[in-house]
């Protein structure tokens, strides 16, 4: 998938030639035309598998179905099945430890002309990319408290950052014929240095469970929960004169 960006997105406002169709689902109705019967969104990051219920989709016998839109998406393979069960656990692991450092930027590449960009983790660059959102940053070091659960005590993170955690590895041993993963589940925001994205330029407003938009017309919560995380964790303020002083130095 090939994502807008918010000066896209804003330009697509502003005229009435273009017109953003998102991923709709189309089955064949009784008088034998194609009929939409869901908008089954896009695939959420760059290379992700979506998982399509067709039970009461189809319109008639005839079972085609097809995926219209016009937005860049590239799919490389898709499959069906019926009545697929599979027997599973779950193992939740309690986190060990977070530390929160600089890193830099792996590099990146493609494995084809229109695949998604990849990352390759062991070559990585540091120094200034973009123009840092101007604001109050989570200082570096343990983070542990801060993904202990989804609340509004959060990592406030900028581009080249990294976090690593640490998981206690108590789990049983792996029964015969089964396989194993591992899945991350997290909960945050993200918001990028685009010239039209909303408060684009600052870290502020910072985004809470709870507000009705972003910006927000509430208040941010300003209760001593709120007021001590912003106090003891978030102190490292970076504003953009290291972007300036960087396109000096390169006469751009």
């Amino acid at each position: 998938i090939f994502p807008t960006d918010a000066s896209i997105n804003f330009s697509i406002s502003q005229t009435s030639n273009t017109e953003v169709i998102p991923p709709l689902l189309q089955v064949i109705n009784r008088a034998g035309d194609w009929e939409t019967v869901e908008s089954i969104g896009f695939p959420m990051g760059k290379n992700k598998t979506m998982v399509i219920d067709l039970k009461d989709k189809f319109l008639s016998r005839d079972v085609r179905i097809r995926i219209v839109t016009n937005m860049q998406i590239y799919w490389d393979y898709a499959f069906f099945t019926d009545d697929e069960s599979h027997n599973f656990t779950t193992h939740p692991l309690k986190m060990k430890s977070a530390d929160l450092h600089y890193r830099g930027y792996s590099e990146m590449y493609r494995k084809g002309t229109y695949g998604p960009h990849w990352f390759d983790y062991n070559t990585v660059s540091t120094g200034q990319k973009w123009r840092d959102l101007e604001g109050y940053y989570t200082r570096y070091g343990n983070v542990t408290p801060l993904l202990d659960a989804p609340d509004d005590q959060y990592i406030i993170a900028n581009a080249g950052d990294e976090v690593t955690v640490e998981f206690y590895a108590d789990l049983p041993e792996v029964q015969d014929g089964w396989t194993r993963d591992f899945i991350i589940y997290s909960v945050g925001w993200v918001k990028d240095g685009d010239m039209n994205t909303a408060s684009g330029n600052t870290v502020l407003p910072l985004p809470f469970h709870g507000m009705s938009a972003y910006p927000y017309a509430e208040k941010y919560p300003d209760d001593s929960v709120h007021t001590s995380y912003n106090k003891k964790y978030n102190t490292r303020f970076i504003n953009s004169n290291q972007f300036k002083n960087w396109l000096r130095q390169n006469d751009l």
